[in-house]
């Protein structure tokens, strides 16, 4: 049974939606309280704790750095062992608190504005970024989020909201944008040296005098579009630029959700039955639905549970890139960030 639509809470005027089409991305203010970010803040604080624990217990580090704040503890662990620091990128850190912030009800209301649809589903492919000073990892190459994903959702609209846990500067790495190129095609794109990132191949993309720098103070968002070309740079300061990205798409278009599937948005793999999305290796859920409340995921309990028992189906390997060279990229770039600190450490 379909329920009334509820009031939006975060209303974006003609203006900012204009601007989202024409350029590409957008800048808003005061979506997420600080008691909001705290509860995840927190979370985090508590899963960094433990592995570093962990770690001292089994000689991997000398200390666990616990007089250190949010934004300085990762940093030093990372100067002892930037094999930690790793182990808090992307989805390697899942936790429920990350359901309160895909499921909160002003990021979904600006997702259901620019989606244009009242069905939203919200991807579980969400990233943790801890955009660590020194580290190899720490710069991404300029990309579109379509080159990640499926060629068959090249067309359409899946919203990248990208949040700050602290206040993101140019200095310690805020996003880059190149407004307008959405509207033109996916460009190619190819690993990057160490098969890590995707990157843009197209060299008019090096022209500076197009570049927007998009500083986000904590509690706003960045929205950008899939072909919407973003970059970030190298963290200038002491301190660990904390950040998640969440991503959301009308359910109109393909998604592997466990959901009631109109007969144009389902495509199922021959091999095992599974529906692919436009990002197959990890779950997408409804998050939102006049149509189907009760298909709406609830908790944080269910988000977890989801990933748990989700049935991984890879991505077209587009650019001869994989999510295991990705990985082999990670770990080549953990080797040399060891080697380095060795040699500071004999510099000493």
């Amino acid at each position: 049974m379909s329920s009334a639509p509820a009031p939006l809470e975060y209303v974006l005027s003609p203006s900012q939606i204009e601007k989202f089409e024409e350029e590409g991305y957008l800048v808003l203010e005061d979506v997420f309280p600080h008691d909001v970010l705290q509860h995840v803040i927190d979370a985090i604080s508590r899963d960094l704790d433990s592995k570093a624990s962990a770690a001292v217990a089994e000689g991997r580090l000398s200390r666990d750095y616990a007089e250190y704040d949010f934004e300085h503890r990762l940093a030093m662990i990372n100067d002892e062992n930037p094999k930690i620091a790793s182990s808090m990128w992307d989805f390697q850190v899942a936790l429920p608190e990350f359901f309160d912030l895909i499921s909160y009800k002003r990021v979904v209301d600006i997702a259901q504005q620019l989606c244009h649809s009242e069905e939203i589903i919200a991807s579980s492919v969400y990233r943790l970024r801890p955009k660590v000073p020194r580290h190899m990892l720490s710069a991404v190459p300029w990309h579109q989020d379509s080159g990640y994903f499926e060629p068959s959702c090249d067309k359409d609209l899946i919203l990248t909201v990208w949040l700050p846990l602290v206040d993101a500067t140019q200095e310690n790495g805020c996003m880059w944008v190149i407004p307008g190129l959405h509207k033109g095609e996916v460009m190619q794109h190819e690993p990057d040296g160490i098969k890590h990132y995707l990157q843009i191949r197209d060299e008019s993309i090096k022209d500076e005098s197009k570049w927007v720098c998009c500083p986000v103070k904590k509690g706003g968002v960045f929205l950008v579009t899939n072909r919407t070309p973003h970059a970030s740079f190298e963290n200038k300061t002491d301190r660990v630029r904390w950040s998640m990205d969440l991503r959301y798409q009308a359910a109109s278009l393909p998604t592997n959700a466990k959901i009631t599937h109109s007969t144009a948005n389902i495509v199922v793999d021959g091999d095992d039955g599974v529906p692919l999305s436009c990002n197959p290796p990890e779950p997408d859920f409804l998050v939102r639905s006049r149509l189907h409340p009760d298909q709406v995921l609830k908790t944080g309990r269910d988000f977890i549970q989801l990933r748990q028992d989700h049935k991984y189906k890879a991505s077209t390997n587009r650019w001869n890139y994989s999510l295991t060279e990705r990985s082999e990229g990670s770990n080549y770039a953990e080797d040399k960030e060891e080697e380095s600190n060795e040699e500071k450490k004999d510099e000493k």
